[in-house]
């Protein structure tokens, strides 16, 4: 081919290509003029959301506020227990004051003894308790009167003689061999109609027992097993039970400790030679292992094994008995107080994070009418909201402003349901 014929052939192809890059430039101009002048769209203004409120069916028993406690004094009354009980009754008000003071907790206290299953003992005692028989109250005078248990009604020197059951000296037929779950268990099987327990524990009250003594228990009744007997009475519900003990320590001396427990050879043989005159190295000390065990297993879900024997046991032989007592006591307040409301829908959250709830307490014309003491939302001294469970939870200390017959009233915005 001819080069000025091929030159020409390059010069036509770039002058098209040219006009086509010039017209897509100008349809592209075009286009982004039109779009300019175009109008923007005007949306119609939407009303803001209106949420519709309800409040959860005040005919629940649930919204009732009746809070109730069963306290279970185990108490040793062997000859070593003389001083101990003395100093409970000395320092009784500081552990019943936020429970007796308290106008809103029904309580219930009694105190059953220790047991011993040796036939002398059978033989010997000169009491007509039987095992795991709640002892009678007693009058401010100190007589017996046919209740086995003191209630609100009762003054605070009703319930100090009553806790104060003495001691039988092994003299006089008194325990050597201390069982403490072996009568525990039969008092909660005494509980049926016209049985010596009759009307004490009741099935929505907290279930409080404390253990009071300088030994361990010799019971052939396990640790484990008296912990999950105790869960079970209350329907396997562990939040309604607590375990405390008021116990000697392993590492206290030997004069501050039950004979039991006592590093001798006619009580722990194995700690020493055969002839008995010499101590094995690293045998002993002993401490009430057995009731230390119970507490921790009876109250898991408590904090760790360290927090639960610091809150729920405490020394016999304390300089602080009377402080530590109140704190146990305080304890027990506390967790009576506490309550958990079920909710029958799930509440909304609004724009902010926050949850369309509200929890009032008071009486039912005050709740009716939108009114009564409303619980603020917080951890301590409030309540707090449940996802797992859907369900409202009251911390025991909230102040409330107390009034006959007051329950609760949970206001909500609920989720829609799904169609």
């Amino acid at each position: 081919m001819k080069p000025l014929l091929v030159l020409c052939i390059y010069l036509s192809a770039f002058m098209l290509l040219s006009a086509c890059a010039q017209e897509s430039g100008t349809i592209l101009a075009q286009k982004e003029l039109v779009q300019e002048k175009a109008e923007i769209p005007v949306f119609p203004d939407v009303p803001a959301q209106q949420f519709s409120w309800i409040t959860e069916d005040g005919g629940q028993s649930q919204l009732d506020f009746n809070p109730r406690v069963d306290i279970l004094f185990v108490t040793d009354n062997s000859d070593s227990m003389k001083t101990a009980q003395a100093n409970l009754i000395k320092n009784l008000n500081r552990f019943t004051n936020g429970i007796t003071s308290n106008k809103m907790i029904d309580y219930h206290i009694g105190v059953i003894s220790t047991w011993d299953s040796s036939e002398r003992f059978a033989k010997a005692k000169k009491d007509t308790y039987q095992m795991g028989d709640l002892r009678f109250a007693k009058t401010v005078a100190g007589t017996e009167t046919q209740e086995r248990f003191v209630t609100k009604k009762d003054s605070a020197a009703v319930l100090a003689n009553t806790l104060k059951i003495g001691i039988a000296p092994y003299s006089e037929g008194g325990p050597e061999v201390e069982e403490f779950f072996s009568p525990l268990t039969a008092a909660l099987q005494k509980n049926g109609r016209g049985a010596a327990n009759e009307d004490f524990f009741r099935d929505d009250a907290q279930l409080v027992v404390i253990f009071m003594t300088d030994a361990d228990d010799s019971s052939n009744i396990t640790s484990e097993q008296i912990a999950q007997t105790l869960i079970d009475f209350k329907g396997g519900n562990k939040d309604k039970v607590s375990v405390y003990g008021v116990l000697v320590d392993k590492n206290d001396a030997d004069t501050n400790k039950d004979f039991g427990l006592r590093v001798r050879p006619d009580y722990h043989p194995e700690c020493f030679t055969p002839d008995k005159k010499k101590r094995i190295s690293g045998c002993g000390p002993f401490g009430p292992a057995n009731i230390e065990k119970a507490i921790v297993l009876a109250n898991q879900g408590n904090g760790t094994e360290k927090e639960i024997r610091k809150k729920f046991i405490m020394s016999i032989i304390s300089p602080n008995f009377g402080a530590e007592l109140g704190s146990m006591g305080d304890s027990i307040t506390v967790k009576t107080l506490a309550k958990q409301i079920y909710l029958s829908q799930i509440p909304r959250v609004d724009e902010s994070g926050k949850l369309m709830l509200r929890v009032r307490y008071g009486t039912p014309d005050l709740l009716t009418q939108g009114k009564g003491q409303l619980i603020a939302n917080k951890i301590n001294g409030g309540w707090t909201y449940d996802n797992s469970s859907n369900s409202v939870k009251l911390s025991g200390d909230i102040k409330y402003d107390y009034k006959e017959g007051a329950r609760f009233a949970v206001d909500l915005v609920p989720i829609p349901l799904a169609n």
